[in-house]
């Protein structure tokens, strides 16, 4: 809870019900309580526990202090709105411990009024949802990644695709497709081992992303295969500089496990737009460009377009 100058108000008077006081003390749920002015008064221990910091820490702070920065300034002023008008809260929010560790609640935050009707604290209640957070982000982040390399899986790319051609189409614009297989990857995977294998598709990976502009969308199709689609460009001279750098840069020995490594690429290229709309086709495209590319020897690329049959 984030919040605004106020002016002053009543001072909060002390729980008096014991038995109300000892619920609010013992139950799971972290409580605090802030004035009308948002300055924490109360807080019980599992408050504490969650956030790191002793009651005697938190009493005449602000619940500001563990903001984490993850909520923008419009969020903070819808809930303070809210709640300044008398209206109960309620929202997830991410919050910072005093180790600096990130936690995610299901918070409540109740106006108290007087006898008169006037605000004079507000009660938060929290419930502590992290794991089921970080298990909801580690299921969005396989769905969408490659669990080995950590770069894109095919389905996102796709998704991308689809998104950068209708934005090309829209903008007149040019956008290219670079589909990547490495050259003796079997042989390397039958004769050092998967091991090994695994080790080099993750440092491929890394390679690419060093050869790529921020911008550009790194996946790995399966098995040895990788994808980079490379938007809004000015023209085919920057896909064929790219995919120079990238067999190049793939050219270069790897050392792993203390042997050293030497493999290939090949690269099919397909330019967009080349009249097809369809994501699929145009990655089977650059697909196919790339196997000619593979027959022809390896360690080279091959453009795909419109009367262009070009191997380098």
């Amino acid at each position: 809870m984030q919040t605004e100058p106020a002016l002053s108000r009543p001072v909060f008077q002390p729980i008096a019900d014991a038995t109300l006081a000892k619920a609010f003390k013992c139950t799971a749920n972290a409580v605090v309580i802030t004035d009308q002015a948002g300055k924490i008064v109360w807080a019980n221990e599992a408050f504490s526990q969650l956030s790191g910091y002793s009651e005697a820490e938190l009493i005449g702070c602000s619940p500001a202090k563990l903001n984490s920065g993850k909520q923008s300034h419009m969020f903070y002023s819808d809930m303070w709105h809210t709640i300044m008008s008398g209206k109960t809260w309620r929202g997830i929010l991410v919050d910072r411990r005093k180790d600096g560790m990130l936690y995610t609640v299901d918070e409540i935050i109740t106006p108290l009024h007087d006898n008169d009707g006037n605000i004079t604290h507000f009660i938060a209640i929290q419930h502590d949802i992290t794991p089921r957070s970080q298990e909801q982000e580690r299921e969005s982040f396989l769905a969408y990644h490659d669990v080995l390399t950590g770069l894109s899986n095919r389905a996102y790319f796709l998704s991308e695709q689809q998104q950068a051609m209708f934005q090309a189409k829209r903008n007149q614009r040019t956008l290219g497709l670079l589909f990547i297989d490495l050259d003796r990857f079997k042989d390397i995977n039958d004769t050092l081992g998967h091991s090994i294998g695994d080790g080099l598709l993750v440092a491929v990976a890394e390679r690419l992303r060093s050869a790529v502009r921020k911008d550009d969308v790194i996946a790995r199709m399966g098995g040895d295969e990788f994808a980079i689609l490379v938007k809004d460009i000015q023209g085919i001279e920057v896909i064929l500089a790219m995919a120079n750098k990238l067999l190049e840069g793939l050219s270069q020995q790897f050392v792993l496990d203390g042997q050293i490594i030497h493999t290939y690429a090949s690269v099919g290229i397909a330019i967009y737009p080349n009249g097809c709309d369809d994501p699929e086709v145009l990655l089977s495209q650059a697909d196919k460009a790339m196997y000619q590319a593979k027959k022809a020897g390896g360690n080279r690329y091959q453009i795909h377009a419109p009367g262009t049959s070009e191997l380098h």
